[in-house]
C-alpha cells in the first residue's frame, strides 16, 4: 500500500513539474527570442534534466 501511495505522489509531483515547465516555456521564448517549438524543447529538456537528477543522480550519490 505504501508503494502505491508513493507512486501516486511521485506521479503527481512530476506531472505538476512537467506542466509548470511547459507553461513557463512562454517565459523562455521572451528571454531567448525563439519560436514556440524551441521554447517547449527547452522546457522539456529542463524537465528531463530534473527527472534525471532527482531519480538517478541523487540516489546514486547517497549510496
Amino acid at each position: 500500500m505504501k508503494f502505491f501511495e508513493s507512486l501516486i505522489k511521485k506521479a503527481l509531483f512530476y506531472f505538476i513539474l512537467f506542466t509548470g515547465l511547459v507553461l513557463s516555456s512562454m517565459i523562455f521564448d521572451s528571454f531567448i527570442d525563439t519560436t514556440d517549438d524551441s521554447g517547449y524543447l527547452i522546457a522539456v529538456g529542463i524537465c528531463c534534466l530534473v527527472f534525471f537528477v532527482l531519480e538517478y543522480l541523487i540516489p546514486k550519490i547517497k549510496n
